[in-house]
């Protein structure tokens, strides 16, 4: 699919390719994951002491990160075949 060029006028956009949408869920899992690692350093005393709800938020953005990241890799991979 071709990528159509910025038309002033407005409005007339292809969608999207597939190959774009992997590879945005890619960085987007990328940054989750950075994020977490900071937020984990910053709080590391407060998931470390059992503070259940921490551990629970920490997880979760853990979790959704890496599959998007898998998700974005089957994408990309997908295009290929």
């Amino acid at each position: 699919m071709e990528r159509m060029e910025y038309d002033p006028e407005g409005g007339n956009y292809l969608p999207v390719t597939a190959r774009e949408t992997g590879s945005t869920l890619i960085v987007v899992g990328i940054i989750m994951l950075l994020a977490a690692l900071g937020w984990g350093l910053f709080v590391d005393w407060d998931i470390r002491a059992g503070n259940i709800m921490m551990r629970i938020i920490f997880g979760a953005d853990v979790l959704i990160a890496l599959v998007l990241m898998v998700v974005g890799f089957s994408k990309k991979r997908h295009i290929r075949k």
